[in-house]
């Protein structure tokens, strides 16, 4: 029997840990390469889309997720200004930080069968018709047939990183919000509508809350310091709130990006990107993981072809996908973009807010578009 196909991803966040998982389940000879050690901290929401729950599920109980300290998350609320409505989500979502929940990804894919190497940063990555070579910084050399890039950009792929959304950064920090401070209960997401941002906050683990923050950028300009760009935008926000640093960085939006080799595949943000609004960076992560795991047969004849069979069953492997992301994306790039967009136009939020009153409005079309169930009304 011939070996299995090697199979090197670069990032061990929801994207590659989840395809990772499912791909050396289904016999493949799979190395996970992590730049940083676990648990680290990533900006991010925290909140795990609905439409993903049965996806992360899969790879981990219910029961497993609460006793990492998960929260099911059943309502949502939206501020402006005065203005405060809640609503119930008639499917739950789950909440959990990412130093948790990447570390949960990553021990699935190696009770599969990957092996990991962390820290391990690809400093070149070289594409041939028979091979790809993958340059570490330490030195080492992996020889494998095939790179996913799940790190976030994609920027060893030839087609080059997934871009950013030039006027927006994203910053995140952890909060312990003392009682009877208007806080959230632990199954709340709060999302605040604010003139040039808007701000996300949500219970995790520990009693802490996620605090984040997209703002376009010349908010930083015109503030000493996040915490009063914060403290601007959300009044009732306190600084000393805080239990870690801020961590900043740009804000990926991307139609799918098709991979520019045949030996190349992106997943996650690394294959397009939509706006940070409603848990969808993970979703798709997730998503983008656990469709790829829909071509394993496929990926594991490859040590039967020639190099040109293999070339050419890669490159429809990768339309497939394409297509598949793509149809993903399709509503839901606008969606988002044009929720946070929105979102950032408070004075709109209030003139809407009627409406989003109305049953039947509210937030149905958004949580439609983005393959959730349609939220209850207030």
């Amino acid at each position: 029997m011939p070996p299995a196909p090697h199979i090197a991803v670069l990032g061990a966040g929801p994207a590659g840990s989840t395809a990772a998982a499912h791909l050396a389940r289904a016999g493949l000879r799979v190395t996970l390469l992590e730049s940083r050690p676990f648990p680290r901290v990533k900006v991010c929401g925290e909140y795990i889309s609905p439409a993903a729950t049965s996806i992360l599920e899969s790879l981990i109980p219910p029961h497993e997720l609460a006793a990492a300290g998960a929260r099911r998350i059943t309502r949502m609320v939206l501020e402006a200004g005065d203005h405060r409505s809640t609503w119930t989500q008639p499917t739950p979502a789950w909440s959990l930080s990412r130093a948790a929940l990447d570390t949960l990804l990553l021990r699935k894919a190696t009770e599969a069968g990957a092996q990991v190497l962390q820290p391990a940063t690809a400093r070149r990555v070289t594409f041939a018709d028979d091979c790809v070579t993958i340059e570490l910084t330490d030195a080492r050399t992996i020889t494998c047939d095939i790179v996913i890039h799940a790190d976030g950009s994609g920027r060893h792929d030839p087609a080059g990183p997934v871009p950013n959304a030039p006027a927006l950064l994203a910053h995140k920090c952890h909060l312990r919000i003392p009682p009877g401070t208007h806080a959230e209960d632990p199954d709340t997401i709060t999302m605040r509508s604010c003139s040039g941002a808007y701000i996300g906050t949500i219970g995790v683990e520990h009693g802490l809350a996620t605090c984040a923050l997209v703002a376009r950028r010349e908010l930083s300009r015109t503030h000493p310091s996040t915490d009063a760009i914060v403290q601007h935008l959300w009044p009732a926000f306190r600084p000393e709130w805080r239990t870690t640093p801020w961590k900043s960085c740009g804000v990926p939006r991307s139609r799918p990006i098709m991979p520019g080799h045949p030996r190349s595949f992106r997943l996650g943000n690394a294959a397009g990107a939509v706006d940070p609004v409603g848990g969808e960076g993970i979703g798709l992560a997730l998503w983008s993981g656990a469709e790829l795991a829909h071509h394993t047969a496929t990926l594991a004849r490859l040590a039967t072809l020639t190099t040109r069979d293999q070339l050419n069953s890669l490159h429809t492997t990768q339309h497939q996908l394409h297509r598949s992301y793509t149809a993903q994306l399709r509503l839901r790039l606008p969606a988002c973009q044009l929720t946070a967009w929105t979102l950032m136009r408070p004075h709109l939020v209030r003139a809407l807010w009627p409406f989003a009153l109305v049953p039947g409005l509210s937030f149905r079309p958004f949580y439609r578009l983005t393959g959730k169930a349609a939220p209850a009304s207030p």
